[in-house]
């Protein structure tokens, strides 16, 4: 494991930038006033003073308000915001921050992708592929494509991509493919990977933006450069980034899947203000807002010419717990505290009911054992265990959060209302971002962090790997979490073959895990994006991909 992985989680911390937000803002209120003296606005009503938030119920169906066309219509262009911050690189084992991820998967292919289930895998740029005997050679065959500058895509690219992926150090995904030996291109048609050992998320491993196929030819020329104006297989060809500004894709017209995409093209507003992402989308600039505040919700759900996207990226929302750290070192009290926080509270007065209870350190995805009951809300469950505890005289310390984000400033003020009835005094310390980072993975200098993280796969490996494995590089997510019998079992769930054989491994690592209670197990949030009625089959995966080749406008 490379000690650099804790980069990944930049963007599930990162600050909001305060005066950028505030300077967009205020530059589209001008906008605004100057439509609304046109009268371009009409009658639709512009929200104002809202709180940050996110989400809506895991699992509830919005119903569509507008039919959906029956046959795709090509032509026209959407504009979607990325609510997370500036993207830091497109070179693929690179970024750590999903607004360069969730881009860059639509101008690069994968040899293998997540399909629209969001639950499985399908072909990318392998159009099969097959194990040996033994599990450790893989042989896929290659589609015939052309990468954005005219040039054939080949195996030597795939082969030259997949190592270079594997081999990068000091890159925060490098563990992701650090089974794979060596990679060959017996022809321009066949890729051979040989690994180290047997991997069982191999497969799901491919499917990840860290494993996207870009030209060797033009790599060999520009070397990093190339990163500057990316070049890839994918449904948008990459045309300009502007730094807080956006990022403009557009139509690839000789993509691999025939008749795709039906839209010319995309662009990527940077709005890290739900405010200006909210009044962009009522006014117009916006055909779909991400992250839009919980309490404004309903207004959009209530309103035929908006529809709300229930879907979700695969998260997990957590106060992490130092487990190094008296008084927290003790199972015991991590059990009460856990008992003592009423998350069903915190989901319906700070989430507006979307969400549900965390009961796993797995977000909903494959692999979690949805039979493990979590920590629901007792009381008198809690008082017992901290008599038991070595704290029985009540307990003292500090939880840190990211000022910037609102929705954590509320819950950690639950949350240590909540333990107080404990006998906890609990400090809520605001700081920025980068500070929650620097002590959940560099100093450890912390009673508890709010936090959250997502899958980018859909096999449970990465985020045991993150999340609990004692050596995985992250600390277990900074809480220095180390257990050996769930170590161990992790290890075995990477080689294990056998699909229930390794489930039986990972319901045993998620019990093991919750009884440790190295977290307070907070939500599972739902999705917030909220588009205008005539975008059609938008929606957002497990992973965080969007596959907006297939999406179109129906203006009617």
């Amino acid at each position: 494991m490379t000690e650099k992985i804790p980069e990944r989680l930049t963007t599930r911390f990162t600050p909001v930038d305060r005066e950028l937000a505030d300077r967009q803002w205020a530059e589209w209120r001008a906008t605004r006033r100057r439509l609304l003296q046109m009268g371009a606005f009409g009658g639709a009503g512009l929200a104002l003073g809202l709180n940050a938030g996110r989400g809506t119920p895991v699992g509830a169906a919005t119903p569509a308000l507008q039919e959906a066309s029956p046959t795709p219509k090509s032509g026209g262009t959407l504009t979607m915001s990325i609510a997370d911050q500036n993207p830091t690189s497109f070179d693929p084992p690179v970024p750590p921050d999903n607004s360069s991820i969730w881009t860059m998967l639509l101008f690069y292919d994968q040899l293998i992708r997540v399909a629209p289930d969001g639950l499985s895998l399908e072909p990318g740029l392998a159009e099969s592929w097959e194990a040996s005997e033994d599990g450790k050679t893989f042989t896929f065959k290659l589609r015939e494509a052309k990468f954005h500058d005219g040039t054939d895509f080949t195996a030597e690219d795939a082969a030259f991509c997949v190592q270079r992926a594997a081999t990068a150090e000091g890159t925060p995904w490098q563990f992701i493919l650090q089974v794979v030996d060596k990679t060959e291109a017996p022809d321009p048609r066949t890729l051979v990977i040989h690994l180290k050992s047997v991997w069982a998320p191999f497969e799901a491993d491919l499917a990840m933006f860290s494993a996207s196929i870009f030209p060797k030819k033009a790599y060999d020329e520009q070397g990093d450069k190339l990163f500057e104006h990316p070049i890839g297989t994918g449904a948008f060809k990459f045309v300009s980034h502007t730094p807080d500004v956006e990022v403009v894709l557009e139509k690839n017209p000789d993509y691999w899947q025939t008749g795709t995409p039906y839209l010319d093209g995309v662009t990527f507003k940077i709005l890290t203000d739900s405010n200006a992402r909210v009044l962009q989308l009522q006014g117009g600039d916006l055909d779909i807002a991400t992250l839009v505040p919980y309490n404004q919700l309903e207004i959009f759900r209530g309103d035929s010419a908006y529809t709300v996207h229930p879907e979700n990226v695969a998260r997990i929302d957590v106060a992490v717990i130092n487990v190094t750290r008296p008084p927290f070192d003790d199972r015991i009290l991590r059990q009460a505290m856990n008992y003592a926080v009423n998350k069903e509270a915190i989901i319906q007065n700070v989430l507006f009911g979307t969400g549900e209870m965390a009961t796993s350190f797995l977000p909903k995805m494959p692999g979690r054992d949805e039979s493990l009951p979590g920590y629901p809300y007792n009381l008198d469950k809690a008082k017992e265990l901290v008599a038991q505890s070595k704290s029985p005289n009540g307990f003292t310390g500090e939880i840190f959060i990211n000022g910037a984000n609102a929705t954590e400033s509320q819950v950690a003020q639950l949350i240590s209302a909540d333990l107080a009835q404990i006998g906890g005094n609990i400090t809520v310390t605001s700081v920025d971002g980068n500070t929650v980072l620097e002590k959940l993975f560099s100093t450890h200098d912390f009673d508890l962090c709010m936090a959250y993280y997502t899958t980018d796969i859909i096999d449970p490996d990465e985020l045991a790997s993150f999340a609990v494995l004692g050596e995985g590089g992250s600390g277990a997510m900074g809480s220095q979490y180390n257990n050996p019998e769930a170590n161990k079992l992790i290890l075995e769930a990477q080689t294990e073959t056998d699909k229930a054989k390794r489930q039986d491994l990972y319901n045993q690592i998620q019990k093991i895990h919750l009884d440790d209670a190295p977290f307070i197990f907070l939500y599972y949030p739902g999705g917030s994006a909220v588009s205008h009625a005539y975008v059609q089959n938008f929606r957002i995966l497990p992973t965080g991909n969007y596959r907006l080749w297939e999406t179109w406008r129906n203006d009617g």
